[in-house]
């Protein structure tokens, strides 16, 4: 019986971890086709982060149903709803990834904003110029696409503290 629980485990979060990440790539490409920007822009983010909880509670909701005994540990809720926004997220870096290496506009308007941001931050700081020539050779579409993905999974992991505490479900005749 626990290898079907763990094959339904990763099946299920998978699927659903796909069409999260599915998601995500089809907002971020409508973002990109009105030419707004892709990374560093707080309402794709904000879009993103709305389909990330959307998308985890009904898939380990959906998941917690099929179960035999429909319960789901605080635990299990967790790590399936970080899973499937790890799925997710593993997917939408692969197409920043893509999106940043063959449209190089995306690059220099990257680098850009990031250029601009340190110059009214840091403007007192003698080492401005050293950290925006360094922020340059190391500014790659890989590190920007680690990047997103990295922040995708951190922000869905703190938002999964709060939907497993919600889709947990324990058995009517067990005392805690």
């Amino acid at each position: 019986m626990a290898p079907s629980k763990k094959k339904n485990f990763f099946s299920q979060n998978t699927l659903f971890g796909l069409f999260v990440g599915l998601s995500f790539i089809a907002v971020a490409y409508a973002y990109y086709r009105s030419g707004r920007g892709v990374s560093l822009n707080p309402q794709l983010n904000n879009v993103i982060l709305l389909l990330s909880i959307v998308g985890a509670f009904i898939g380990v909701r959906k998941y917690r149903d099929e179960l035999p005994d429909n319960c789901l540990s605080y635990g299990k809720a967790l790590g399936a709803c970080t899973y499937l926004i790890a799925v997710a997220s593993v997917i939408y870096g692969c197409f920043v990834f893509y999106l940043y290496r063959h449209h190089p506009e995306l690059l220099e308007n990257y680098l850009t904003s990031i250029e601009t941001t340190f110059k009214e931050v840091y403007s007192d700081s003698a080492f401005t110029e050293n950290m925006i020539s360094m922020l340059k050779a190391f500014t790659t579409p890989a590190t920007i696409a680690f990047a997103e993905t990295f922040n995708k999974i951190f922000t869905g992991f703190i938002f999964s503290l709060l939907l497993a505490g919600l889709l947990r479900r324990t058995r009517k005749n067990e005392f805690i």
